[in-house]
């Protein structure tokens, strides 16, 4: 759980969270582009676009 909050309609939660994962690991700004799909009881979508780019533009050293 990354502290998203669910959405009726959101992006697929085990993607958000695997992509989250990868960044933190330092993939930084060369991870590829995030395509999550939407599901039912997913995170909400605003939240983790702004959580995506924030941590893309940090770069590996979050």
């Amino acid at each position: 759980m990354q502290g998203f909050d669910i959405a009726r309609r959101g992006y697929d939660r085990d993607q958000v969270d695997a992509y989250l994962a990868l960044l933190t690991a330092g993939a930084g700004p060369d991870a590829p582009p995030p395509a999550f799909d939407i599901v039912r009881r997913g995170y909400d979508r605003a939240q983790v676009d702004a959580r995506v780019a924030e941590l893309r533009d940090r770069g590996p050293d979050v």
